[in-house]
């Protein structure tokens, strides 16, 4: 059986609470523009909840008191599934559920501006392509699996998880109109219809047939009263435009590698440092983001400029994206350093090409950049491929620590692996390596010590790992 969590005592509560208050407080001068929308919105409905329980209307009573558990949506989203509502879609959401029940319903907006509903319905439909855009993210995001995804197909996807949703509301109002008698399927007047009925020639042709009044129980009507079909794929049509539009944006958005200011707006992301510390500190690289984003065959196969994404200071991926070389500003971009050897304790340093901006025509290990889109394991895997034609695996490598490199601002991985490669059948990329050599864990241990353009710090932990985790003599 599981264990009872033990009670808080007195003075625990008391902390919790001013923790509680404090970080509410902290929310509150971070985002005003979103509190403010917030409190005005519910004391509107409470104030319109009272008024309609003074009038003794219980439905618009229960349809205020709906509001106000619907208004308690974004929270719950954020807090309990940790996923973050951008503030621009949480807003738009609550003016939403304002402008549908309150407005809508209460104060008969559906009634007073026939385009009421048909805006709501478009709105709708825009919200739902940025949620379903956000959905493909979060379940993309698989320890076991890396699927690249072509931005046509999410934008595909976010379209029909809309086109769903808009659907599934159709349902929702003629089961209310069919089962209690409700007109959620607002009605419409025709004063033409067009059938093959009353073709007077029997063909399957249909005819137009004009509708000047229709006597129905003694009581004549202006025209042909028309059942909820015109208000249904009314809704659906501004449904599907709204998808559409939000579709083509967050394809343009992915493509272009996360640059841009608007789509993220409205697109929910998932709140990677709120998930449980094991989960995310077993295999990190391993969790790809949709929206972080991935590029569609390999970062190896991009044509154009190498792009590189951009993290904080302490290492948090910031959704941007930049072109190597380029001006970092504040933030840093990712690198990894990979230390191969054999079974008999040997160690295989590579000559830099002539060329290079960094230490040209000198010895070093095998070094790369992270580009976006990509893991670090990912490249590590990339580089030893492409520099010294060797296929490794993941559990092949080790991964020490991450070296921050504060002067070029450079998350560095570092990678231990043991490979048993022949220097004979080592394949150079010319363009990056022209010589390869194995040395001696002593001869190794040396040239760390002396690598005086990296810190003590760095150099002290290689050589550390080196001779006390890396036998020699064993063989090959």
């Amino acid at each position: 059986m599981p264990k009872k969590k033990p009670k808080l005592t007195k003075e625990e509560r008391r902390l919790r609470r001013q923790e509680e208050l404090r970080s509410a407080e902290q929310e509150v001068r971070a985002h005003p523009v979103l509190f403010t929308v917030y409190v005005v919105l519910r004391v509107l409905v409470v104030a319109v909840l009272v008024l309609q329980l003074f009038n003794g209307d219980y439905y618009d009573v229960f349809l205020c008191g709906l509001t106000l558990i619907l208004f308690l949506i974004p929270s719950f989203v954020e807090r309990r599934l940790h996923i973050d509502v951008p503030n621009t879609l949480e807003v738009l959401i609550l003016l939403f559920i304002f402008s549908a029940e309150i407005l809508g319903e209460i104060q008969e907006y559906y009634l007073i501006f026939p385009f009421w509903d048909t805006m709501l319905h478009t709105i709708n439909g825009f919200l739902m392509a940025a949620i379903g855009i956000a959905m493909v993210d979060i379940l993309n995001r698989s320890r076991r699996f890396k699927v690249r995804l072509s931005p046509v197909f999410v934008a595909v996807v976010a379209f029909c998880f809309s086109m769903t949703i808009g659907v599934l509301w159709e349902f929702f109002e003629y089961g209310m109109d069919l089962f209690f008698n409700m007109d959620m399927q607002k009605d419409t007047w025709l004063n033409v219809v067009n059938t093959v009925s009353l073709n007077p020639e029997g063909k399957n042709s249909p005819v137009s047939i004009p509708i000047e009044s229709v006597v129905v129980n003694g009581q004549t009507w202006p025209g042909y009263l028309d059942v909820g079909l015109h208000d249904t794929m009314k809704d659906l049509f501004v449904n599907f435009i709204g998808a559409v539009v939000f579709s083509i944006i967050g394809m343009i958005y992915i493509m272009g590698r996360g640059r841009g200011k608007f789509a993220p707006r409205f697109i929910p992301r998932l709140k990677e440092n709120e998930l449980a510390q094991p989960e995310r500190q077993e295999k990190p690289e391993e969790r790809p983001g949709l929206l972080e984003p991935i590029s569609l065959e390999g970062p190896e196969a991009q044509d154009g400029p190498e792009m590189q994404d951009l993290y904080t200071p302490d290492g948090r991926f910031t959704g941007q994206t930049i072109e190597r070389g380029g001006d970092k500003g504040e933030c840093f971009t990712m690198g990894v350093h990979v230390f191969l050897y054999d079974g008999g304790g040997r160690f295989l340093l590579q000559k830099r090409a002539l060329d290079k901006p960094f230490r040209p025509g000198q010895w070093e290990v095998t070094m790369g950049h992270v580009l976006a889109g990509e893991s670090p394991m990912d490249c590590v895997l990339r580089e030893v491929r492409e520099e010294l034609g060797a296929e490794l695996s993941p559990e092949d490598f080790v991964k020490l620590y991450r070296w921050v490199d504060w002067k070029n601002h450079m998350h560095n991985e570092i990678f231990f692996a043991r490979a048993g490669l022949e220097e004979s059948a080592v394949v150079l990329q010319k363009e990056e390596v022209i010589g390869v050599q194995w040395v001696s864990k002593q001869e190794m241990l040396a040239f760390v010590r002396d690598m005086d353009y990296r810190t003590e710090d760095y150099r002290h932990i290689m050589a550390d790992y080196i001779e006390t985790c890396i036998p020699e003599g064993e063989g090959q």
